[in-house]
């Protein structure tokens, strides 16, 4: 039996956190996984995470950490495709996901390079102790398959075509508690943020 919302609170632990992406990845999918829909690729997922984060990193007018490239791929999506700060979650993430601009595109996809694999670090701590990034990707994808209670599994067809897919019981429990936990994941990143301002009410 999964205890659903103590994995959640796992995932998104401060202890875990140095950058926005697990929380705008996490946001992603408690947004667009049904029990129809549980399968994403991950430029895909950074496409949604640019289009989450979009109105926030604007409002902020600089990185939510120094490390955050939201903020950046937002400045670019503006600059490239004639986006504006007042630009909508649809338009944004329509802009994003069809732009033919390498820079950008390019950008995007590097915010799928390690968070698709971290969200899930929590589960191992021991068996990646010590292991580079890259080994720790490996490891990850591979045990992702078999664990039991992970929120997805992680495949790699192509270099550019790696994807998740979301296990059935993650996505039942998401489309009944949808608006919950989108009312949780809104409340950590705002803390998120806060935080990254130096205010400790969080």
């Amino acid at each position: 039996m999964i205890n659903f919302d103590w994995e959640l609170c796992e995932m998104a632990a401060d202890r875990n956190l140095m950058n926005s992406y697990k929380l705008y990845f996490l946001k992603a999918l408690l947004i667009n996984v049904s029990n129809h829909k549980r399968e994403f690729g991950f430029y895909e997922m950074a496409c949604w995470m640019c289009a989450y984060s979009f109105a926030g990193v604007c409002g902020l007018g600089r990185r939510i950490r120094s490390l955050d490239k939201l903020y950046d791929a937002a400045v670019l999506a503006i600059e490239k495709e004639n986006l504006m700060q007042s630009s909508r979650i649809a338009e944004v993430y329509h802009a994003v996901s069809e732009t033919e601009n390498k820079e950008l595109r390019a950008l995007i996809r590097s915010l799928c390079n390690y968070v698709p694999y971290r969200l899930l670090a929590y589960l191992w701590p021991r068996e990646l102790k010590g292991k580079t990034d890259k080994q720790k990707n490996i490891l990850i994808e591979e045990l992702s398959r078999s664990e039991g209670r992970c929120l997805y599994a992680i495949f790699s067809i192509l270099q550019s075509r790696k994807r998740i897919e979301v296990n059935q019981e993650w996505a039942s429990f998401i489309t009944v508690n949808r608006e919950r936990l989108l009312g949780w994941i809104d409340e950590r990143i705002d803390c998120f943020v806060k935080k990254g301002e130096g205010n400790d009410i969080c």
